[in-house]
């Protein structure tokens, strides 16, 4: 049942990620930097968040639209679990700026979405693979 809605349940919650990530990233980027750090360099780790987001939460998605739907389901999976990983770092209380919470906690809810859509999808064309041969034996 899933896989007949996967390709547009992809195209969708992946934009959504890509853009909730974009201005969690923005938002960040433009913050000054956080305070209270004594071991790390406030200005670096701001930097690398959001470096981290951009890459994890805006390209990755987006470049898993570029792939069929239906092929590298586990691989989409990882990416998405990843990008849900990555966009969670960004609610650290060390890096988190007002308004910047609520798109992050949206990117992560549809990261976590999708990364169980791709595995349940890739389940069901196992599954449908093991009956077609069933059928044929």
């Amino acid at each position: 049942m899933i896989t007949h809605f996967y390709p547009a349940a992809l195209r969708i919650i992946a934009c959504v990620i890509a853009v909730c990530s974009a201005v969690s990233a923005t938002l960040l980027g433009t913050a000054p930097p956080p305070e209270g750090l004594e071991f790390l360099d406030p200005s670096g780790l701001r930097t690398t968040a959001v470096v981290l987001t951009m890459a994890l939460g805006v390209v990755a998605p987006i470049t898993m639209l570029i792939v069929e739907p239906l092929k590298c389901l586990l691989l989409k999976a990882g990416i998405f679990a990843v990008s849900g990983f990555g966009n969670a770092m960004m609610l650290s209380p060390l890096l988190v700026v007002p308004l910047q919470e609520a798109s992050t906690a949206t990117a992560v809810v549809c990261s976590i979405g999708l990364t169980i859509a791709s595995i349940v999808t890739y389940m069901e064309s196992v599954e449908r693979r093991n009956a077609r041969r069933r059928a044929n034996t």
